[in-house]
């Protein structure tokens, strides 16, 4: 049996894959690894599964994290980011300082749409990447994930408890007439409009659009607000080291 997960800033996501899809997708959060051990104890012990995983957290989480798994997984490998895999190449000058789960993430970009392809990662933190049709990645930049802009206001008295809402309808006005809602809105303009200004400048006329790729726990939201056509896959990092194991023949 072959599991696979993420271990991003606030949750591991781990699943089976079974010919690069994904089944029984599971979330835990970090500081509860106990649970995620009881959970594979429970439905995989007797399987001799073999576990790939990205981990963009210390060294000190990461042997916690084996040492907890320890006796449960014949084999694991942890996802390291390199200068090239696949046919795609790294920009950065130290390829490690890259996130494994970025790296992931423009590798079966390349891999699956053999396009340019722009990728934004909706988590603790928005990352946004462009590989090219080529299998060049040409660097990124990150901006605030949901969390992290509500706590900016923490220091403003009025403001310091409000936390943004996901229920806000697409069809809503940019103003607002209470203050959560305005902060949501703030947020969603900010975004949206960041993310359609770098599509737009990735335009070249006359020739084929770039592909959007949308991924993440705030995917969804940010699909809502934009204009172009985009493909939304929530679950993206472990899609990516789903098709990278397959494609390297690990396990």
């Amino acid at each position: 049996m072959k599991l696979i997960a993420d271990i991003g800033n606030s949750q591991i996501k781990i699943a089976e894959t079974y010919n690069q899809k994904l089944l029984k997708i599971k979330s835990f959060p970090l500081e509860d690894i106990e649970q995620l051990r009881k959970y594979i104890s429970k439905n995989y012990i007797n399987k001799k599964c073999t576990l790939f995983y990205s981990s963009v957290l210390s060294n000190q989480f990461n042997n916690k994290f084996k040492k907890t798994l320890k006796g449960i997984l014949i084999k694991e490998i942890k996802f390291k980011s390199t200068k090239t895999l696949l046919s795609v190449k790294n920009c950065y000058l130290q390829p490690s300082k890259l996130g494994s789960d970025r790296w992931a993430q423009i590798v079966a970009a390349h891999r699956l749409f053999k396009t340019n392809t722009l990728i934004v990662s909706c988590g603790s933190a928005i990352s946004i990447d462009f590989v090219t049709a080529n299998g060049n990645h040409m660097g990124g930049l990150i901006l605030a994930g949901a969390e992290r802009y509500s706590n900016c206001f923490s220091s403003i008295y009025n403001l310091k408890n409000i936390k943004l809402r996901n229920n806000q309808s697409k069809n809503s006005n940019i103003f607002q007439s209470n203050t959560a809602k305005q902060i949501t809105s703030g947020y969603r303009v900010m975004i949206s409009s960041s993310v359609t200004a770098i599509y737009s400048g990735l335009c070249d006329k006359g020739k084929a659009k770039p592909k959007l790729v949308l991924t993440g726990s705030y995917s969804k939201n940010l699909s809502n607000d934009l204009e172009m056509k985009c493909l939304v896959e929530p679950y993206f990092v472990l899609k990516s080291l789903a098709l990278i194991q397959n494609a390297t023949k690990l396990f």
